[in-house]
């Protein structure tokens, strides 16, 4: 098992050199996940892929593969990654300082709309869609249908979603319905505005 220690997790990608038709910069960012986060002190570990040379880079494009999801942490039984508060600062601070379309993140809170009202957002760039409306379908909407209906573009199957809720229930359950409707790269922000605002 192999594992380095990055630099700077937004300005890391790794590249395949063997055993790949690798043509293009975003197809290789679509096959490998950089730059997440272990138990072990933030190393990336990196022994799923073979030979690899690992490249710095400005604002990656953040795209995760089931094999790379590990990085993030512990995996739940549904095949949810779970991470931390340093984890979701990260992603924020990367969708802050790119866009969600370079970023390849959608962060959306589950909560109603009152309890965001209490509380206010997480970030700017944070979106809202109620786990009931999730668990309605919404996620299986037209894409023009959703916009009017949410305000804001229908994630792609090919983006990150990363949930947050409250305390990490409502939005692990919205990863279940994420992957029931299609989408593999699933995070939980298992603190939630609990933890985000204490």
């Amino acid at each position: 098992m192999m594992w380095i220690r990055p630099m700077k997790t937004t300005h890391i990608i790794a590249y395949l050199v063997t055993n790949t038709n690798v043509s293009s910069k975003r197809t290789t960012q679509s096959l490998v996940r950089t730059a997440a986060f272990s138990p072990q002190a933030s190393y990336v570990r990196l022994s799923t892929i073979p030979l690899i040379q690992v490249h710095r880079m400005l604002s990656p494009r953040k795209i995760i593969t089931k094999q790379h999801m590990s990085f993030y942490g512990r995996q739940d039984e549904g095949g949810i990654m779970n991470i931390d508060r340093a984890a979701m600062m990260e992603i924020i601070e990367d969708v802050v300082n790119s866009s969600r379309e370079e970023s390849g993140y959608v962060i959306i809170d589950v909560r109603g709309h009152d309890e965001i009202q209490s509380t206010g957002k997480l970030n700017d760039v944070v979106v809202t869609l109620p786990l009931p409306y999730i668990a309605q379908g919404a996620l299986a909407m037209d894409e023009e249908d959703f916009k009017e209906a949410f305000g804001f573009e229908k994630p792609q199957l090919d983006e990150t979603l990363v949930f947050s809720c409250k305390a990490g229930i409502r939005s692990n359950q919205a990863g279940q319905l994420a992957k029931m409707a299609g989408y593999s790269n699933v995070l939980n922000y298992m603190g939630g505005s609990n933890e985000w605002f204490s």
